[in-house]
């Protein structure tokens, strides 16, 4: 009995921790291929399914000015409220990042359900905190420049700007001045 039971008992010792290895072997390689630092893997994966579902969204940013001269770009895509924030460094670098709505939805529930709803109170803004700008921004178009880079025309201050972001790496890769009737590659399907 014991004889039939070895074999048995070898290929669960064998295949258990070979199955639980399987999603590190998937992080490994969409680090490697997509060039994603391994422990921000599942994070920009959802960043680029999350650009792929905004797509077609016309979005009107508003913009802030935090310390130190940043730039603060916040945006709503109208279609599903997913929220859009560029953080503008004034050497000229920028990142993208969305917050999925569905996401604040989840946990927002979770937290009514374990604590009572707070409400904030009116208070004057302070000369340290974060100013609104009077200029807001506006996406002309977007698209894919092949399956990795999205490019798009960007209307700021009466100016456009030709934008490539990496949804991968989560920065905006190059930003150059265009016309404003520059047009954008098409996108490609979902």
């Amino acid at each position: 009995m014991l004889g039939r039971l070895a074999p048995l008992l070898r290929v669960i010792a064998i295949g258990v921790p070979l199955a639980g290895a399987i999603p590190t072997g998937i992080n490994l390689y969409h680090s490697f291929k997509d060039g994603i630092p391994y422990t921000q893997v599942s994070h920009r994966l959802e960043q680029y399914d999350i650009w792929v579902r905004n797509m077609d969204c016309a979005i009107d940013y508003k913009d802030m000015i935090a310390a130190q001269n940043v730039k603060i770009h916040v945006g709503v895509c109208p279609a599903n409220g997913d929220i859009s924030i560029k953080v503008a460094m004034p050497e000229g670098k920028a990142i993208v990042e969305w917050i999925a709505f569905d996401r604040l939805k989840q946990a927002n529930a979770l937290l009514s359900f374990f604590a009572t709803p707070a409400f904030a109170e009116e208070r004057r803004p302070t000369a340290t905190g974060t100013q609104f700008a009077q200029a807001s921004s506006h996406v002309v178009c977007q698209g894919w420049e092949g399956s990795a880079r999205i490019v798009r025309i960007v209307r700021d201050g009466g100016r456009c700007f030709k934008e490539t972001i990496s949804p991968y790496q989560g920065h905006v890769a190059a930003r150059t001045e265009v016309p404003c009737n520059a047009s954008c590659p098409t996108s490609k399907s979902k």
